[in-house]
């Protein structure tokens, strides 16, 4: 059951002995008073959320146990959120049937394991009679076991009592945050509160100074500690954990036992605060509204960071990059990225990325990183941003917000046509071409690797690669994407027929190479609107005649395409080959197709937007004439 069912109905069902006092309590709490003469059995009991500590509407089951079998009682009892086993203090038999009757019962409904919590009632205490020498052992030997409480229906003694220890024990339940039988955390709660500290410690120096204390403090609970109760805080940490505070400033070690305390002092609500304010649920797994919120993405349109993204994963370079060199070495990339469930930036994924000589991942590869997965992969950039700590703090009280805000969603590129400009940051280029023609060289020289680097790579292999490129002095990132196909009739996805520009990539010396480009050419790409250019590789090799019924600057003219731009080996490891800018000025002004087309493919680069339009616009006199 979800956290937003749980508390929007905690479902409490009472079960015990017959005799036991059960629909006596339960009409106790509704009159507040006590009741002689009660019903048999009660139906359920609403009471609204208004009138309840928690604020949580509560459900409450009185389960006779008259004519009805053990199989029909497991299924009441599964449908509970916690179960209360009622028993009389001055009756041995009835708490002897706890553990022989109830708690199996318990178990044969949730299974031996579960963590439905289990809350003991002794009624009718309001004599002499105890039973604690026999409570305490049933409660040290069964962990489901939250709380004993003895009550009296009939003086009212602790009767709202069992009900809000109830409803604490389904909103705020112990068994996920403590293990009862080492009397420490769990090894899930630990997880979860080393990624808030982590979150929280924003300078990375792994202490929680008395700035930071402060603003986690407001951010879950809305007001700050005053200078006393934060040495207050500290003070009583130091004393039970010695490796707790350094330097003044609370370690993690120290704010794991602060944990510690508030469990083992019954304040479980402080920990649950806490944990739901960064995302998690009753199984301390993040919510699924908050790692992956609802979003709609028209047709034509794409995702990209907002500003807000932007800012936010920038800042986390800042934070984790300790030496300041630009830089984020294997260690501070594990550190950046230590509180997501699986490794982000693998030795596969990082060659679709920039990095530094020793392989080290750059600012600026880092940022393409964040550009490629929102464009491609908006699923995992929500699920990173979310474990990362984005959406803390940009919400009210209660549950953090989600990840909405890192993510803008673009104009319809139809539109983007029509008015003839775009705000667009990032551009996707498809790269085709057979087998050997070269493509793993021309995308690695995007991100700046050489011969000798794609030599090392060897087999491993990215369908990716992406970077900064200038366009009209503006930084847009292009995307290039190799298509997966073997042969000219293997189909194309939508995914790769929508790209914003489209490569083809061609070996001079090998005569077979342009028909696989013409080919997917004609059967994808003719006709649409998405800007194509034909590239030459190898061309420091003898060029031969092409196997296709007009060669390769014949086609382009037939089809209205840029003279075949060649790419040679001065390209080779050159991110800013003029090359990568020609194909992102396609991409982000495809309604200039006609200028690309009449201009020297070579040369295109140099020209500039102003020399473009012109050139476009003696075009149509032309024409015209």
């Amino acid at each position: 059951m979800s956290d937003d069912e749980t508390l929007a109905d905690v479902r409490i069902v009472l079960v015990g002995d017959e005799g036991c006092g059960k629909t006596s309590l339960v009409m106790s709490l509704l009159e507040d008073e006590w009741v002689d003469a009660v019903p048999r059995r009660l139906d359920r009991v609403l009471i609204p959320a208004d009138v309840t500590p928690e604020n949580v509407t509560t459900s409450i089951v009185d389960l006779s146990v008259q004519e009805e079998d053990d199989n029909w009682l497991a299924a009441e009892i599964r449908q509970a959120n916690v179960i209360c086993v009622v028993y009389s203090v001055t009756e041995e038999n009835t708490v002897d049937r706890i553990q022989k009757k109830w708690l199996p019962l318990i178990r044969l409904a949730f299974g031996d394991y579960h963590e439905t919590p289990v809350i003991l009632v002794g009624n009718k205490s309001d004599g002499t009679a105890n039973n604690t020498d026999k409570i305490l052992p049933i409660m040290e030997a069964n962990t489901e076991v939250e709380t004993c409480v003895e009550c009296s229906a009939r003086t009212m003694k602790n009767v709202s009592e069992i009900f809000y220890y109830a409803q604490k024990a389904v909103i705020y339940p112990t068994r996920p945050l403590y293990d009862a039988d080492t009397k420490q955390l769990t090894d899930r709660a630990k997880k979860a509160l080393i990624r808030v500290f982590k979150i929280c410690d924003r300078d990375n120096d792994g202490y929680l100074s008395d700035t930071e204390l402060n603003d986690f403090q407001k951010l879950c609970f809305g007001i700050p500690l005053t200078s006393t109760a934060l040495e207050d805080v500290k003070r009583a940490v130091a004393d039970g954990c010695p490796d707790g505070v350094a330097s003044d400033a609370l370690m993690l070690a120290g704010f794991l036992y602060l944990h510690l305390l508030f469990i083992e002092r019954g304040r479980h609500e402080t920990t649950w605060a806490v944990l739901r304010k960064f995302g998690y649920e009753t199984s301390l797994k993040l919510a699924e509204d908050y790692l992956y919120p609802r979003i709609t993405i028209p047709v034509g349109c794409s995702t990209e960071l907002s500003p807000e993204g932007t800012q936010f994963v920038s800042a986390l370079f800042e934070k984790y990059d300790e030496d300041k060199d630009g830089c984020l070495s294997p260690s501070e990339l594990q550190n950046l990225f230590s509180v997501c469930p699986a490794p982000v930036i693998t030795k596969d994924n990082i060659l679709a990325l920039e990095t530094n000589q020793r392989g080290w991942l750059t600012y600026n590869g880092y940022m393409a990183y964040w550009n490629m997965t929102t464009l491609i992969n908006l699923t995992q950039t929500f699920e990173q941003l979310a474990y990362l700590g984005f959406p803390v703090g940009r919400s009210g009280p209660g549950r953090a917000g989600n990840t909405l805000d890192s993510i803008r969603v673009t104009r319809e590129r139809k539109k983007d046509l029509e008015n003839h400009g775009t705000d667009r940051k990032v551009f996707q280029c498809l790269v085709v071409g057979a087998k050997d023609a070269g493509k793993t060289v021309f995308m690695q020289s995007l991100a700046g690797r050489g011969m000798t680097d794609v030599a090392q790579i060897g087999r491993r292999h990215s369908p990716f690669v992406i970077n900064r490129v200038k366009v009209k002095e503006e930084s847009k990132y292009l995307l290039l994407r190799e298509v997966d196909v073997l042969s000219p009739q293997d189909a194309l996805g939508s995914g790769e027929t929508s790209a914003d520009v489209v490569a083809f990539l061609y070996d001079v010396s090998n005569p077979d190479s342009f028909a696989f480009c013409a080919t997917v050419y004609q059967k994808y790409f003719y006709r649409t609107k998405t800007p194509c250019v034909m590239i030459a590789t190898k061309v420091e090799r003898e060029e031969v005649d092409q196997r296709w019924e007009i060669p390769p600057e014949e086609f382009c003219k037939q089809f209205e395409l840029p003279k075949p731009i060649k790419f040679s080996s001065s390209n080779i490891g050159q991110s800013s080959s003029p090359i990568f800018e020609q194909l992102a000025m396609m991409a982000v002004y495809p309604h200039l197709r006609r200028v690309f087309y009449l201009s020297d493919s070579n040369l295109l680069s140099k020209i500039t937007f102003g020399a473009a339009i012109v050139a476009l616009a003696g075009f149509l006199v032309l024409k015209n004439l």
